[in-house]
Order: C-alpha cells, then sequence, then structure tokens
C-alpha cells in the first residue's frame, strides 16, 4: 500500500466514457485518486449510464487511477452484488457492473 500523501486530501477525478454497442459494454475510464469521500461522482456517472443503456455491463476501469482501501472494497462489494448506488441516498439499482484493479491502493484513515 502507498502513504497517504497531501495530494489525496484534495483529489479530482477525471473520467472519460466509452461506448462498445456491439459488445454491450460501457467502459468507465477513471483518472486521478478515488476516496470514500469522492466515489458518489462515479456512482452518478455510472447511474446516468444505467439509465440510457440498461442492457449495458458497466466497467469501472481503474487501471490508470490511485483509489483508497475503502473505496476499492465498497467498489468490489457493489460489482460482487451486482447493485449500483444511488451517490445521492441509500437506494440501490440492479446493474451488470465490473471493476478492473487499480494499480495501487491507498492506506488512508479515512471513514466510509
Amino acid at each position: 500500500m502507498i502513504p497517504l500523501d497531501e495530494h489525496v486530501r484534495n483529489p479530482r477525478l477525471k473520467v472519460t466514457v466509452r461506448i462498445d454497442e456491439p459488445r454491450e459494454t460501457t467502459r468507465i475510464e477513471v483518472h486521478g485518486v478515488v476516496t470514500a469521500a469522492n466515489i458518489r461522482a462515479l456512482y452518478v456517472v455510472a447511474r446516468r449510464i444505467r439509465a440510457k443503456l440498461p442492457d449495458h455491463e458497466i466497467v469501472i476501469d481503474l487501471a490508470h487511477a490511485r483509489v483508497s482501501a475503502v473505496a476499492i472494497e465498497e467498489l468490489r462489494e457493489r460489482a460482487r452484488r451486482s447493485l449500483l448506488s444511488s451517490g445521492i441516498d441509500a437506494s440501490e439499482t440492479p446493474c451488470r457492473l465490473r471493476i478492473v484493479d487499480p494499480p495501487s491502493i491507498i492506506k488512508t484513515k479515512e471513514h466510509a
């Protein structure tokens, strides 16, 4: 695990959405640092995709991101349960969800 540093405390995410219609897959490519504090932004993007393309599998690609231990565990659990959080309230939506693991997990003391 990588220790917490200053730029992790105020992370910004950049996402690119790639739609593969023949394979019914939409990939959310994430750059930046994903934490429990900003994971909601990924859920909002994924819910919009789910609303527009309900038959698509959503892939959250973290291969170019750094992710806190809390955030990766939450994302893995969502994928395992095939449930997408609203990011706003406690509601959940069934969703084919897959996670591409990040190259590194950030060790933090954050609380989900």
